[in-house]
C-alpha cells in the first residue's frame, strides 16, 4: 500500500506542477491579447492545457519508472461480445449513477463543477476531459493500482479497495458514489478480462455523454434528468437500465474466464 500512496501523491504533484507551468504562459497570452489579466477567463484557458500537460508528465513518469513496460499485454484485442456486453452494462450503470447523483445533489457539494465547466470551454479542454483523462485514469487506476492490489489481496478485496481509492482520488463529494460504483465495475472487468479496453471505452463514454449534454443543452444545466424526461419516461428508463445492467453482468460473468492469478514472482512485490 505504501507504493500506491506514493504514486497517488506523485499523481497529484504532477498535476499541480503542470498547472504551475502553464499559468505564466496564459497570463502572458491574456495580457498580449486584452491588455490585462482576468482571473475567471484565465481559469477557463488554463484548465485544458494544464490537464493535457499533466497527462504528459504522469505518463512520462510511469514510463520512466517501468510501470508501463508490460501494459501492451493489457491492450490486446478482445472478443466483440465481451466489449459489447461491457458497454451495454456500463451505459446502463451511467444512467443509474446519474439518478444517484441527482438524488444526492441537495446533500453533497460539487467541488469540481466549475473545473469541469472550464474544461469544456475550448477544444483542448474537451480533449482532456473526454479522451486524455479517461486514458490516464484507466492506465493509473486499473493498469497500476488495481494490478498492485490484486498481487497482494483477494480479488474482491482488491476490487473494492480499488473502487474506494478511485472515488477518494476525485476529491469531490458529488462524484464519490458514482466514482466508487464505476471504479468497482471497471476493476472487476479488468480482473476478469486482464484488459484496459473496457474501462477506457466506458470512461470515454461516461465523460463524453456528460460533455455532450452540457454543450448541446446548456439551457437545461440546472434541470434534473427527471425534469427533462418527465416522471414516466424517467422511471421507465431507470427500470430498463437496472434490468439491462443485471442481465449483462450475469452474461459477462458466464462469458468471461475466471480471473487469472498473477505470476508468482509478482505476488511477492510490495503493494
Amino acid at each position: 500500500m505504501k507504493t500506491i500512496i506514493k504514486l497517488i501523491l506523485i499523481y497529484y504533484a504532477l498535476q499541480i506542477l503542470a498547472s504551475l507551468a502553464v499559468t505564466p504562459f496564459v497570463m502572458i497570452y491574456q495580457y498580449c491579447t486584452i491588455g490585462t489579466f482576468e482571473s475567471e477567463a484565465a481559469q477557463a484557458i488554463i484548465a485544458g492545457p494544464s490537464f493535457a500537460l499533466s497527462f504528459v508528465f504522469i505518463m512520462g513518469y510511469l514510463w520512466k519508472k517501468g510501470y508501463l513496460g508490460d501494459l501492451r499485454l493489457f491492450l490486446l484485442p478482445l472478443p466483440a461480445k465481451w466489449l459489447a456486453g461491457s458497454l451495454l452494462a456500463g451505459a446502463s450503470l451511467v444512467l443509474l449513477e446519474i439518478y444517484l447523483s441527482e438524488w444526492l445533489g441537495d446533500f453533497v457539494p460539487n467541488w469540481s463543477g466549475e473545473q469541469i465547466t472550464n474544461l469544456q470551454m475550448n477544444w483542448m479542454g474537451l480533449l482532456s476531459l473526454v479522451i486524455l483523462g479517461p486514458v490516464i485514469e484507466e492506465v493509473f487506476h486499473r493498469g497500476i493500482v488495481t494490478r498492485l492490489l490484486l498481487r497482494r489481496y483477494r480479488p474482491w478485496t482488491a476490487i473494492l479497495v480499488s473502487g474506494l481509492i478511485f472515488a477518494i482520488v476525485h476529491l469531490n463529494p458529488a462524484q464519490f458514489i458514482p466514482a466508487f460504483t464505476s471504479g468497482i465495475f471497471y476493476a472487476w472487468l479488468y480482473y476478469r478480462m486482464r484488459s484496459l479496453w473496457p474501462g477506457i471505452l466506458l470512461h470515454v463514454l461516461n465523460n463524453g455523454f456528460a460533455a455532450f449534454m452540457m454543450r448541446a443543452f446548456p439551457e437545461t444545466e440546472d434541470e434534473t434528468l427527471m425534469q427533462m424526461m418527465g416522471q414516466t419516461g424517467y422511471v421507465s428508463a431507470l427500470v430498463g437500465a437496472a434490468v439491462v445492467f443485471v442481465v449483462f453482468v450475469w452474461l459477462l460473468n458466464r462469458w468471461l474466464p475466471t480471473g487469472v492469478p498473477m505470476a508468482k514472482k509478482e505476488e511477492t512485490e510490495e503493494c
